[in-house]
């Protein structure tokens, strides 16, 4: 899924509120994403996970960069 974001003026208190609703939705779509992908990475066996290339150790990692768009997990 892409996800982009351009930069435009907005000029009313209508534009700035359904603006900051829209990024908010966006926000807790991801999240909920981001938890359902860890969540259902960790169910896997040790066995499974080598099968994908994945260590269990580096599941959130890969998860967020996933989801956020290759951004690096911050702690």
């Amino acid at each position: 899924m892409a996800y982009t974001h351009t930069a435009e003026a907005r000029t009313g208190l209508f534009d700035g509120l359904f603006s900051n609703y829209a990024d908010a939705k966006v926000e807790y779509f991801r999240r909920r994403i981001f938890s359902n992908t860890v969540r259902n990475l960790e169910r896997l066996s040790d066995r499974q996970l080598a099968d994908i290339g994945i260590d269990r150790s580096e599941i959130k990692q890969r998860a967020y960069e996933s989801v956020f768009n290759g951004a690096p997990l911050r702690h």
